[in-house]
């Protein structure tokens, strides 16, 4: 071997050493970092794929009631004092506590227009969002004379946690029963928009 190939194999195995060490380092500080607090722990308990095709919107609505129950007994009311602060949104005292809106946005919903309904819209909000984030696109469609019906994912709009037990197939019968739940309100051939 040639005194440049040895001297790349030592740098090559520096640089593996240097990279092992890295990476040990950061696992450590990964795994050693703060403890992790009541809304990263609950995993609130939604309804599977094969349990929102046999449901209707009413009793996707009720296990909705039960999550935010159990976000209130699981994480609002367990925070530890140094979370129990105006800017934390699961503390009940918090004036950005969902609970203390007239409407929480964070649900699923259904706006209707007044008058006869010309069409109906789905509102489908993105990763790691809630139907909060369409609520004027919603607001704009009734505002047309549309039934607006804004849809929470499962695994969204409670706690971040929630996202650890959620699937795409949920997500994809939510979006079924949403689009059930619209045209059993506004019926063939009004316009349906997704």
């Amino acid at each position: 071997m040639t005194r440049i190939g040895r001297f790349l194999k030592w740098v090559l195995l520096l640089i593996v050493v240097v990279g092992v060490a890295l990476l040990a380092f950061r696992s450590y500080r990964a795994l050693s970092g703060p403890e992790l607090q009541p809304w990263h722990r609950f995993v609130p308990h939604e309804l599977r794929a094969d349990q929102i095709d046999m449901a209707d919107w009413t009793r996707y609505l009720a296990q909705e009631d039960e999550i935010m129950a159990g976000v209130r007994a699981e994480v609002s009311q367990k925070l530890p004092p140094g979370e129990r602060v105006p800017i934390n949104r699961y503390f009940e005292a918090s004036p950005i506590y969902p609970a203390h809106f007239a409407h929480n946005w964070n649900r699923s919903y259904i706006m209707e227009p007044d008058g006869q309904p010309v069409g109906v819209v789905v509102l489908i909000h993105g990763l790691t969002d809630s139907p909060y984030s369409l609520r004027h696109v919603a607001q704009h469609y009734r505002d047309r004379g549309f039934v607006a019906i804004g849809l929470r994912l499962p695994g969204h709009g409670t706690v971040p946690a929630g996202l650890t037990a959620a699937r795409w197939e949920d997500w994809m019968a939510a979006t079924r029963l949403a689009v059930r739940e619209a045209r059993r309100r506004v019926s063939v051939p009004a316009p349906y928009c997704s």
